[in-house]
């Protein structure tokens, strides 16, 4: 038990000194528990941004955070899309298409998601946007994915306790570690799906996370054009975790799948512009976003074991879109989420 945060936590940060899992999960649930005060707070931030957070550390803050959250209840088989965002790219909400898509392929998806930190448009958002309530309570979220096959998470109703770093984080100048903890921490528990990661230096040290807690198939995936998502404009790094390990892979989906976008096709706008490209995605009226919403969709059913190649998975991907079944999906999550929220 820590005397004190400044004399414990603080001072060693300072010093350039890391801590271990337990000691890392212990800081951050005292600053949880609200029992750090604000300044300290941002000291502890600054830190850590400074000298460089480890593998272990990392872990630790996700043990916290996890710790901390509102439990859920969802199936085995259930996976997430998501991603760090910061990409600076301002590109459409392509992961939330591609849960649509790949809700509507049978494959229950427990979105974990939350408002856009910066100037781009976030998966709540936009669900906002499109009609869905976002604070709603577990027992929707389980019907939401029992009757509809999707559930959005909205990460400040369940990682509540984060709620009490918001405006300090807002104050600072800098993105911490906390801006790739999120989609690490899906408060669902959930072991398969894919994550998005913005800056590549980032896949060893999250791919070592889910690694070190444990899942069944995830696969991190950074864009060699910048994109936090599959690219089909360039190559792609991915790594997939298993209970194994982590194998490394470059992939170059556009050139596998058969088409070719540069991302300023992907270019999105505010909420109302993306509400109306999810429209037309939904539509089935094609082009550079259909084509890289299955691309990343066929990502997801590869990683959930649903599907056996990217092609395949794309196939699947397009004919939950055309079909009207991702529709479906979220005119259900709609009508849930306002009947029984």
């Amino acid at each position: 038990m820590m005397t004190s945060f400044a004399h414990d936590v603080l001072q060693p940060l300072v010093r350039g000194e890391s801590m271990d899992r337990a000691q890392a999960a212990e800081a951050l649930a005292e600053i949880l528990a609200g029992r750090v005060e604000g300044p300290l707070v941002a000291s502890f931030l600054t830190a850590l941004t400074i000298k460089g957070e480890t593998v272990e550390e990392m872990t630790g803050f996700v043990d916290a955070m996890m710790g901390a959250a509102t439990q859920l209840r969802v199936p085995a088989n259930a996976v997430d899309v998501v991603g760090t965002g910061g990409d600076q790219l301002h590109s459409v909400n392509v992961s939330t298409m591609a849960a649509l898509a790949v809700a509507g392929c049978g494959v229950p998806v427990a979105k974990h998601g939350n408002r856009a930190a910066s100037s781009s448009v976030g998966s709540a958002d936009v669900l906002e946007g499109l009609g869905v309530r976002l604070d709603v309570g577990p027992d929707v979220i389980e019907a939401c994915l029992r009757e509809a096959g999707m559930a959005f998470i909205f990460a400040p109703k369940y990682h509540h306790a984060l709620g009490y770093l918001t405006p300090i984080r807002r104050a600072l100048s800098f993105r911490t570690v906390f801006n790739v903890l999120g989609p690490l921490a899906n408060p669902a528990g959930v072991r398969r799906g894919v994550i998005g990661v913005s800056s590549e230096h980032l896949l060893s040290p999250m791919s070592e996370v889910l690694l070190r807690r444990g899942v069944d198939s995830m696969i991190l995936v950074h864009g060699h054009d910048g994109l936090d998502e599959l690219s089909v404009g360039t190559t792609s790094t991915l790594v997939r975790v298993t209970p194994e390990g982590t194998t490394y892979e470059t992939l170059d989906a556009g050139l596998e799948l058969g088409v070719r976008h540069d991302v300023a096709e992907l270019r999105g706008g505010d909420v109302s512009e993306n509400v109306r490209v999810i429209h037309h995605f939904l539509d089935a009226e094609g082009g550079a976003v259909f084509d890289a919403v299955c691309a990343n969709a066929a990502l997801v059913l590869v990683a959930s074991g649903e599907s056996p190649s990217l092609t395949e998975g794309f196939e699947r991907a397009r004919e939950s879109v055309t079909s009207g079944a991702a529709r479906r999906v979220l005119e259900r999550m709609i009508d849930i989420t306002r009947a029984r929220g």
